[in-house]
């Protein structure tokens, strides 16, 4: 029961906190209105803003497929069909996903079985949901922070574009201009978003690489019992489990290299057929784009496909603890 007992304290914790900040959240999506109804006169900037939140829906849709098919398989399939049993007084009697205090009700005899299965199940729906809607919030603000990066840049290269165009001085200050206050709306967003989700990803981060490792034991185990309907119930929430480490630290990575290539833009640009003056000042947006805001669990390890590897590697070396210690 360490498993289920950790799964739920976890998504508590992630309740609470996305619960306590309501406030970040609704500036966060204030935020993104704003930049849509911008990107909305623009049809490049349109395209852009269109194809990374299609890209985050995709995200979206996968974690709560791969989240709500194996909570369906444990919360739902494993107790009623496979063989989940305890032998009292000689009787053969089904037991329920989660234990449950007796005293209060006796799950083990009909109706009070399926009443408790029902109530399990409205339960493991609502954790799910929990943790399905920290990585999709994620997921949803951080893509659309990558998009407007991608705006950035095609600003940047209208900036050449604008000056063999037109010798108008002010013409040229004036889309400097908007290209430093850009970055700047940027970098402010990100900043909202890593005060909002670093706690939760630190959660999401310590709490997976323990669950993995409690997983891969009772795969094992229904493995060598020959149990089909506890092994594909185990390997799908492996997955799950392991698909949502996976995309808050791909975010992670996609985030660092799209802040990266705003600073590759700005020195493979044709910055040299720009006034001197105005060529010195892509230096700044160059010196900021190389010290990039990255996404951290809890402000301690950066949310990188260095991270996720390191995930795996730790609770592979936790299984193999455990399997030596349970021999």
């Amino acid at each position: 029961m360490i498993g289920p007992l950790s799964f739920c304290v976890m998504a508590a914790v992630k309740y609470y906190i996305l619960i306590s900040r309501g406030e970040a959240i609704t500036r966060c999506i204030q935020h993104i209105c704003i930049d849509w109804e911008r990107a909305s006169n623009y049809y490049k900037d349109r395209k852009i803003v269109v194809e990374n939140a299609e890209f985050g829906r995709s995200l979206v849709i996968s974690c709560a497929v791969f989240m709500y098919g194996g909570g369906f398989f444990y919360c739902t399939v494993m107790p009623l069909c496979a063989r989940r049993v305890e032998i009292i007084d000689n009787e053969t009697i089904r037991a329920p996903s989660f234990p449950i205090y007796r005293k209060l009700i006796d799950p083990r005899t009909s109706p009070y079985f399926e009443i408790v299965q029902f109530l399990q199940c409205l339960a493991g729906y609502v954790v799910y949901s929990v943790t399905i809607s920290a990585c999709s919030l994620a997921a949803v603000f951080v893509m659309h922070a990558c998009g407007q990066f991608q705006i950035l840049m095609s600003k940047l290269d209208d900036l050449v574009l604008g000056e063999r165009q037109t010798n108008n001085l002010d013409s040229s200050d004036k889309r400097m201009g908007d290209i430093v206050k850009y970055h700047l709306r940027i970098f402010d967003f990100i900043s909202w978003i890593e005060q909002l989700f670093n706690e939760i990803c630190f959660v999401e981060l310590v709490g997976c690489t323990l669950n993995i490792c409690f997983l891969g034991y009772y795969l094992m185990t229904e493995w060598e019992r020959n149990e089909t309907i506890g092994t594909l119930t185990y390997c799908t929430l492996l997955v799950s489990f392991i698909f949502n480490i996976f995309i808050l630290c791909y975010i992670g990575e996609l985030l660092a290299e799209q802040c990266k290539n705003v600073g590759k833009t700005s020195y493979m640009m044709d910055w040299y057929r720009l006034p001197k003056k105005k060529a010195l000042d892509l230096t700044l947006v160059i010196a900021v784009s190389n010290a990039p805001l990255k996404l951290t669990a809890g402000k301690l390890f950066e949310l990188s496909l260095a991270s996720f590897c390191s995930a795996m590697k730790s609770a592979s070396a936790y299984l193999s603890l455990l399997r030596t210690l349970t021999n």
